[in-house]
């Protein structure tokens, strides 16, 4: 039994960290990942005249008194995507994103974060999920309706019917994509738009920024509503991965993966190209979208997430674009509180001309 918990640690901390792990792994796709190894008993720096090959300060001055000859600072383009994209979360930090809800917001006296998720289907049906804050600072209830044309809502489980439907129909189809999606994602609109971190270095360091933005965002909203996993009220679901362990709404990937598009979407050039009437924005416009959702109806199939969660994590993404990083770009630069974040997207659009 002993073995057994100790075989499964490391399977949990993968679940755990699977959101972070979107903006780092990612990193190394089309890039160069090595280890250099170096001789003891003749240093590399101590081969010929290695160790005269200085750059910054003179061979008979120490570095603290000798001025730089090389780069007097460190170039932002050497800047490694991972830690650029968390140099703009600490600029968006600074911003309102608190004040961004994942649910169509209700009336004025509604507490924050307090509205409904409609999920509208083909006929005129729609299915609701009611969202409330019984009681101040707790956590919060999540009621399930269906609405019949012309009719009146009734009481349904429609989400776990769903999640059972899934399960039973679409997760051995969709098991290759579960599993790769669930430690990173971003490869996939690398791959999508023949690009990476070689080609492309600043707009990988965009999609890093906005995967992590979503992520900082969607984790604040998981500690205010508290929602459980499916697979904790239905356990018979068996996700093929490990539950995460943070709340369930809302979907951090379908947060995360909406938001890359959006900000993918912004760079992307609108000329037609080819002779024909498409370009790579109009492109990007249809596969991206598709993408995004793809990747967050796959966390359904897995059974981490209700229909509901990837509902809420888009209009989170939304909202941050529409509300917060649209108007940064607006702004007289010197005025714009997301300063790393334009100069990003300047030079993000140069590699798309």
């Amino acid at each position: 039994m002993g073995a057994n918990t100790a075989n499964t640690a490391n399977t949990a901390n993968t679940a755990n960290t699977a959101n972070t792990a979107n903006t780092a792994n990612s990193g190394n796709a089309g890039a160069t990942s090595f280890v250099v190894a170096d001789r003891i008993d003749l240093p590399f720096v101590k081969d010929f005249e290695v160790e005269q090959a200085r750059v910054g300060w003179l061979a008979t001055s120490p570095p603290t008194v000798c001025p730089p000859i090389g780069p007097p600072h460190f170039q932002d383009s050497k800047v490694d995507p991972f830690f650029a994209g968390w140099q703009v979360l600490a600029e968006f930090a600074s911003t309102n994103w608190a004040a961004q809800s994942p649910v169509a917001d209700g009336g004025p006296h509604v507490p924050t974060g307090a509205g409904t998720i409609t999920k509208s289907l083909v006929g005129g049906d729609a299915l609701l999920v009611e969202v409330t804050f019984p009681s101040a600072g707790g956590p919060a209830t999540f009621t399930t309706w269906e609405v019949p044309p012309g009719g009146a809502r009734k009481a349904s489980d429609w989400e776990f019917d769903r999640l059972l439907r899934a399960y039973l129909d679409e997760r051995p189809d969709a098991m290759g994509e579960i599993v790769s999606q669930s430690n990173e994602f971003l490869s996939y609109f690398m791959n999508l738009l023949s690009m990476g971190p070689v080609s492309h270095p600043a707009t990988t360091k965009v999609m890093q920024a906005a995967s992590l933005m979503a992520l900082f965002a969607s984790q604040y909203w998981k500690n205010k509503y508290k929602r459980v996993r499916p697979a904790q009220l239905f356990p018979g679901l068996m996700p093929p991965i490990a539950t995460p362990g943070h709340a369930s709404f809302p979907s951090g990937h379908a947060a995360q993966s909406q938001l890359v598009y959006r900000c993918l979407l912004s760079l992307l050039p609108t000329t037609p190209i080819g002779g024909g009437s498409q370009s790579v924005a109009s492109m990007f416009t249809v596969a991206g979208e598709r993408l995004a959702r793809r990747i967050a109806r796959n966390r359904e199939i897995a059974g981490l997430h209700y229909a509901s969660d990837s509902i809420a994590g888009r209009i989170l993404a939304h909202k941050i674009y529409d509300q917060i990083l649209t108007p940064a770009l607006a702004e007289p630069a010197d005025a714009s509180p997301m300063k790393i974040y334009r100069a990003l997207i300047g030079l993000a659009r140069q590699e798309w001309t």
